[in-house]
C-alpha cells in the first residue's frame, strides 16, 4: 500500500511541468479520507530520486485490520483523475502488509523502484512549480470488496515559487518608493512627490490586498495560488527572525499562553490546507478535512503565517513587532535628516530652501507617522481582531485592544480635522485646496489623507478606510467558517471599484487608471476565491485551473506596478526638475503652495507695521485666488490663460488654437520664449510684492514666475513697436 502510494506520488507530479536542477519528489503528510477508516496514520515521509530510482520511506500507522488487502489506487493532477489502478499488496513482497495485522505498523527503509514504474513518471513532473498532485489509496478486502480504510497524500517536487529574492525585491521596491517620495517633497518638488507617494502607496495596499485575501479560511487554496501570497506576506508584517521568533514563544507562555511548536518537533501531522483532499474523486465522498488528535489542519492566517515558518501564536505579536520596529526607523530617519540640514546650513552647504524642513520639523513628523500608522491599517486591524476569537494570551489581547484604540483616535482626529478645514475653507474661500494646501502646517500633518486625491476629492481616503474595515471584519472573525467570509468580501470589493470609477478621485487620469486596475484586479482575486471556499460545489479541477489564473494575473500585474514604481523613481533621481516628468494635477494645489511660500517671504522681509497691512493683503489675494479657481478644476491651464485674457482686457478667439500651437513649438521658438520670459522678468522685479497679479504667481516647470501675458518691445531699426502675444508655459 505504501509502495502504491509513492509511485501514484511520482504519478501524481507526471500531471505538471517545468524545470530544476535536484529532481525528486516526496511527500510529508497522510490523511484519512473517510469516516470509521481502519488505518490511522501518525507519521508519513516519503522521497523518490529519480536518478538512482530509490524510495525512502518512513511512516508510523495504526491498523485495526486483519486481513488480506487490495489497495485501488487513484491519482489527480489538478484536480483530473490520470491514474487508476488496483494493487494487490502482497505482490509487492512486503510482508508488513501481506497480511495486515492489527496494531501499530512502523516502517523506515529504502526500496529501489524498477525501470518500468519511474519511466512512467515524464521528466516536467519534476519542474513545473508547487504541483497540485494528489495520491488517494481505497483499501478494499480481498475477499469481500468491502472499503475498509482511505487514505490520501500530496506530493511536491521541491520546486515553488515562493522565493526570497521576490520578497526582497517587492519590499525593496515598494519601500524606495516611499522613500522617494518623502525625499522629494522635503526639496519641495510637490509634484513629482505626489505622484510617486500616491503610486508607492497604491503598490503596498495592493500588495496588502492579495495577501489578505489569502487570508481567507476556505477549504482549498491552490498550492500555486498560495505560494505567490506568500512572497507579498512581509507587507503584513509577517516575516520570520530565528531569535525573535523564541522571544515571542517565551512572551506567550510568560503572560499566560500555551505558544505552540509546530516548527519544533513532529508530534502531530501538520497539513497546510492547500488542497481540499474531499471532493477529488467522481463519486465525492463529502468529507472535510479537520484536526485531530493525529492531523492538525491550518487555514487562513494560520496557513500564510506556517508557511512563513511563523508558529500560529506567533503570528500577531510578530505583526505587531515589525510595526512599530519600522515606525521607530521612520522617526531616526526623519531626526538624523534634520540633524543633517541643520549640520549643513551652518556651513553653508545647502540652500535656505532647507529652512521650511527644518522650522515645520514637527508638523513633518507627525505627519509622516500619521501616514504610516494609516498604511498599518490593514495589517493591524485584522490581527487585532483575530486575536480576540485566537486569545493567545491575555497580554497580546490588552496589546490587540490598544492598537485598536490607536487607529481610532488616530485617524477620527485625523479626518475630523481635513473635514473641518475643508469645510472652513469652501466657506470662506469657496474651495477647499485653500486651507488644506495653502497652510503648511495644515499640509505636513494631515497631508497623508488627501494628498493623493483631487482638491475636491479630499474626502475618499475616508472610503478606503470603510472599504478596508469592513473586509478585514469579516475576514479575522470568520476563521473558523471561510465560506461565510468569501461572498461578502466579494461584494464589498466590486462595490468599491464601482465607486472607485465613478468618482476618479486621484490626482490626474494615468494615476487614476493604475487605480482602476488595481481595484479590478483585487475584485477579480476575491472572485476566485469564491472558487476556492468551493461554495459553488464545483469540480476540484475548476480551482485548480483558477489557481493559475490567479497566479498568472497577480504576477504579471505585479511586475507593471513594480516597473512603473522603478521608472517614477529614476525620474526623480536623474531630473533636475522632478516636476517636469510628471503630468500636472488637475485642481489648483500648487498656486495655493506658492501662494503661502510667498507670504512666509514677505512676512520675514517686512517690519512690523508692513506685516499687519501685507497680511491683509495676502489673505484677500487667497480669497480671490480660491473664488477664481473653484470652477477651473477640469483644466486649470486652458481656464488660467482665459482668466489672464479676461483681466487684461485682451481676448483672443483662438485660445485652443494657440495652446495646441505652443506645444508644438520647435527649439528655437522656446528658447526665445524663454529669453523674453527672463528679460521680463527683470522688468518685474522691481514692482513690489503687494501688487502681484494672481496671474503672475503661476509657476513653470523651473519654479520661476510668470505673467501668463507680456509685453514685448522691439526695438530694432529704430522703431519702438510694442506688441502684445500671450506667454506660453513650457
Amino acid at each position: 500500500m505504501l509502495l502504491n502510494l509513492s509511485k501514484l506520488l511520482l504519478l501524481v507530479i507526471a500531471i505538471t511541468t517545468t524545470t530544476n536542477a535536484q529532481r525528486l519528489l516526496s511527500a510529508n503528510s497522510l490523511v484519512q479520507c473517510m469516516d470509521n477508516s481502519q488505518i490511522s496514520p501518525s507519521y508519513f515521509n516519503v522521497t523518490f530520486n529519480p536518478d538512482d530510482r530509490s524510495l525512502r520511506y518512513n511512516l508510523d500507522l495504526t491498523s485495526s485490520l486483519n486481513t488480506y488487502v487490495t489497495a485501488h489506487v487513484e491519482v489527480y493532477a489538478y484536480g483530473f483523475l490520470i491514474i487508476e489502478k488496483d494493487i494487490d499488496l502482497c505482490s509487492l513482497g512486503w510482508k508488513q502488509f501481506c497480511p495486515v495485522y492489527p496494531g501499530p505498523l512502523q516502517v523506515d527503509s529504502i526500496e529501489y523502484i524498477s525501470k518500468e514504474y519511474a519511466d512512467q513518471i515524464p521528466g516536467i513532473a519534476y519542474e513545473v512549480p508547487d504541483i497540485d498532485a494528489v495520491v488517494k489509496v481505497l483499501v478494499l478486502d480481498q475477499s469481500t470488496g468491502e472499503q475498509l480504510s482511505c487514505i490520501q497524500s500530496s506530493f511536491t517536487n521541491g520546486k515553488t515559487i515562493s522565493q526570497t529574492g521576490v520578497k526582497w525585491a517587492t519590499a525593496v521596491v515598494a519601500g524606495l518608493g516611499l522613500l522617494i517620495a518623502a525625499i522629494l517633497s522635503t526639496f519641495g518638488n510637490s509634484n513629482a512627490a505626489s505622484h510617486i507617494a500616491a503610486n508607492s502607496i497604491s503598490l503596498f495596499l495592493y500588495f496588502q490586498s492579495v495577501v489578505v485575501v489569502s487570508m481567507q479560511a476556505v477549504e482549498r487554496v491552490p498550492p500555486i495560488a498560495s505560494s505567490w501570497s506568500e512572497n507579498l506576506a512581509w507587507s503584513m508584517g509577517l516575516i520570520r527572525i530565528e531569535f525573535m521568533q523564541d522571544i515571542f514563544r517565551w512572551y506567550i507562555q510568560a503572560t499566560g499562553g500555551k505558544p505552540t511548536t509546530y516548527l519544533k518537533g513532529v508530534v502531530q501531522q501538520i497539513l497546510v490546507q492547500k488542497r481540499g483532499l474531499e471532493r477529488f474523486a467522481k463519486r465525492s465522498l463529502d468529507y472535510a478535512l479537520q484536526s485531530n488528535k493525529t492531523l492538525i489542519v491550518l487555514r487562513g492566517i494560520e496557513r500564510i503565517g506556517y508557511n512563513s515558518k511563523i508558529e500560529p501564536t506567533s503570528i500577531v505579536v510578530t505583526g505587531y513587532t515589525f510595526f512599530i520596529l519600522v515606525g521607530y526607523l521612520l522617526v531616526v530617519v526623519l531626526v538624523l535628516a534634520k540633524s543633517a540640514i541643520i549640520l549643513l546650513k551652518r556651513f553653508n552647504k545647502i540652500n535656505r530652501s532647507f529652512s521650511m524642513f527644518n522650522t515645520g520639523f514637527n508638523h513633518l513628523l507627525k505627519g509622516s507617522v500619521l501616514r504610516y500608522i494609516c498604511i498599518g491599517l490593514t495589517q493591524l486591524t485584522i490581527f487585532s481582531f483575530w486575536e480576540f476569537t485566537k486569545q493567545d494570551s491575555p497580554a497580546v489581547i490588552v496589546l490587540a485592544v490598544l492598537f485598536l484604540l490607536l487607529l481610532a483616535a488616530v485617524l477620527s482626529w485625523s479626518y475630523y480635522n481635513v473635514l473641518k478645514y475643508a469645510r472652513e475653507s469652501k466657506k470662506k474661500f469657496d474651495n477647499p485646496a485653500a486651507l488644506l494646501y495653502g497652510d503648511a502646517n495644515i499640509l505636513n500633518k494631515f497631508g497623508f489623507c488627501y494628498t493623493m486625491f483631487r482638491a475636491e476629492k479630499y474626502y475618499f481616503g475616508l472610503v478606503q478606510i470603510a472599504h478596508i474595515l469592513l473586509k478585514s471584519i469579516f475576514i479575522a472573525f470568520t476563521q473558523s467558517a471561510g465560506k461565510v467570509s468569501v461572498f461578502p468580501v466579494f461584494i464589498f470589493d466590486l462595490a468599491y471599484t464601482i465607486y472607485l470609477i465613478y468618482e476618479g478621485p486621484y490626482l490626474n487620469k494615468p494615476t487614476n487608471i493604475t487605480n482602476y486596475m488595481i481595484a479590478i484586479v483585487t475584485t477579480i482575486n476575491s472572485f476566485l476565491f469564491l472558487f476556492f471556499s468551493d461554495i459553488f460545489g464545483q469540480p476540484a479541477s475548476v480551482g485548480s485551473i483558477m489557481g493559475w489564473i490567479f497566479f498568472i494575473l497577480n504576477a504579471g500585474f505585479s511586475l507593471v506596478l513594480l516597473l512603473l514604481i522603478i521608472t517614477f523613481i529614476v525620474l526623480s533621481v536623474i531630473s533636475k526638475n522632478p516636476d517636469a516628468r510628471f503630468a500636472p494635477v488637475r485642481d489648483d494645489r500648487f498656486s495655493f503652495q506658492r501662494k503661502s511660500s510667498i507670504k512666509r517671504t514677505e512676512k520675514r522681509d517686512s517690519s512690523n507695521g508692513e506685516a499687519s497691512s501685507s497680511g491683509a493683503n495676502e489673505e484677500n489675494e487667497l480669497a480671490a485666488l480660491g473664488i477664481a479657481a473653484q470652477d477651473h478644476a477640469l483644466d486649470w491651464e486652458r481656464e488660467m490663460y482665459k482668466l489672464n485674457n479676461v483681466s487684461t482686457g485682451y481676448i483672443s478667439p483662438h485660445i485652443d488654437d494657440e495652446i495646441e500651437m505652443e506645444e508644438n513649438k520647435g527649439l528655437g521658438s522656446r528658447l526665445k520664449d524663454k529669453i523674453v520670459r527672463k528679460l521680463s522678468k527683470r522688468g518685474r522685479s522691481e514692482r513690489p510684492v503687494s501688487g502681484v497679479r494672481m496671474s503672475e504667481t503661476l509657476v513653470n516647470k523651473e519654479n520661476e514666475p510668470q505673467d501668463i501675458e507680456i509685453l514685448e518691445r522691439h526695438e530694432s531699426s529704430g522703431s519702438s513697436d510694442i506688441e502684445k502675444s500671450p506667454a506660453r508655459l513650457i
